[in-house]
């Protein structure tokens, strides 16, 4: 899968974790710990949505651009997935940060 979190869900991400004070570097921190949080986030509803023959086609793709194409066909809302996936994560980790501090 190509870019999982561009320009527009890492500023959703910013306004909505109110990152907005941190610096660039600072905020691309957290952005970087959470993208693959969103990523295997995705890739567990992708998985849940797929009959196996989908399944198994899937697993014998190699390129990043036959797997891009075979998801723009069987996922054509994937944008909003990885949306979903993108808040749940940052729910889940806006519940955590209190207790780690």
């Amino acid at each position: 899968m190509t870019q999982t979190i561009d320009e527009n869900l890492k500023s959703e991400i910013i306004d909505s974790l109110d990152l907005k004070d941190l610096t660039s570097l600072e905020q691309g921190a957290i952005i970087s710990d959470l993208e693959g949080k969103i990523i295997d986030q995705v890739n567990s509803i992708i998985i849940d949505r797929l009959d196996e023959e989908e399944k198994k086609e899937l697993e014998t793709l190699l390129e990043d651009e036959e797997v891009a194409d075979f998801l723009k066909k069987t996922i054509p809302d994937l944008e909003e997935v990885k949306k979903e996936a993108a808040i749940w994560v940052v729910k889940n980790w806006r519940e955590r940060i209190p207790q780690e501090i």
